[in-house]
């Protein structure tokens, strides 16, 4: 019979009881979370573990909510969605704005013809944003299924306001499952995962696409923590790489001001990209990534236009 492990224990109980406190905390009548905010209040609660995550923002309804009656934020922790067992792997689920989605798909061009898949998607806030654009299809993936769930609410939700765009569908299912569809896709990620998957999952497109079940496909990474994944393969060429400022009324829902977007695309598969992937080039031999300056540049959007 094995020695229980004191210290595993602790750790479950603390798990256990830090979550549901944190949503306690949240969850807190307006007037109260409008007294936390008071300057010297918040100088000392801030630091107070439990209130830490009141000051992020992330438990306000963001306004994408507010607009559609949607639900797509919060902090969901790993253990929270998955439980003890968690894989270490397993990153927490918060949204991404909307805004920083917008600009990275403008930066596209046009996307009739192709996909948007989610990997890691949650709630579903970067497809609502999808189905602004004109995609075939746009579809998430997510292990979580609760997330999944609302997430298929929040899909019917925006159907009905919005019956003319691309409906969207969320699968609870491990990326490195998909089969991903034929033709053309856009990969959206938020820093679902660390890097041993992520070279899993870039190694699945990249067959994908050398069998020809993939025509082309583009990859947007925010918070790009495993970059050098991408920049490794010599069958993806760097389109963007820069900071993206939120915009105005987005500001106070998460602990910063902007986010760093990278964005990749495969190159043609002709006789010389196949030379190319057997003598690829270092990673150091690639450009250097070209961060945008937004104090003298608008964002280009005649190329895709969103819908309403």
């Amino acid at each position: 019979m094995g020695t229980m492990n004191i210290g595993s224990v602790k750790q479950r109980l603390r798990r256990r009881i830090k979550w549901p406190l944190i949503r306690a905390v949240a969850s807190l009548p307006d007037p109260v979370q409008t007294m936390l905010f008071i300057p010297h209040i918040r100088k000392f609660a801030r630091h107070v573990p439990v209130l830490k995550v009141v000051y992020t923002g992330c438990y306000r309804t963001h306004p994408i909510d507010t607009a559609l009656g949607t639900d797509t934020g919060g902090i969901e922790p790993p253990e929270s969605i998955f439980g003890d067992d968690n894989d270490a792997g397993n990153l927490p689920y918060m949204g991404s704005q909307p805004s920083t989605i917008r600009f990275a798909l403008q930066q596209l061009g046009d996307l009739h013809d192709h996909t948007f898949i989610d990997i890691g998607c949650g709630k579903g806030r970067p497809m609502i944003v999808a189905t602004e654009f004109s995609f075939l299809e746009v579809t998430g993936f997510d292990l979580a299924p609760r997330l999944v769930d609302i997430a298929n609410h929040n899909a019917q939700i925006v159907g009905r306001r919005y019956p003319e765009r691309v409906p969207m569908r969320a699968f609870a299912t491990d990326a490195l499952a998909v089969d991903f569809p034929s033709g053309k896709l856009v990969v959206y990620l938020f820093n679902p995962f660390g890097n041993q998957t992520m070279t899993r999952l870039l190694a699945k497109l990249v067959t994908a696409h050398e069998r020809g079940t993939i025509e082309a496909f583009a990859v947007i990474y925010l918070n790009p923590v495993c970059a050098e994944v991408f920049d490794s393969s010599p069958l993806l060429e760097r389109r963007y790489c820069g900071t993206v400022p939120y915009a105005d009324d987005e500001i106070g829902y998460d602990e910063g001001t902007c986010q760093q977007v990278s964005i990749w695309s495969s190159t043609p598969r002709t006789r010389q990209d196949s030379a190319l992937c057997q003598n690829s080039e270092s990673p150091a031999t690639k450009p250097p990534y070209q961060t945008a300056d937004f104090s003298q540049t608008t964002l280009d959007t005649s190329a895709q236009s969103p819908r309403p």
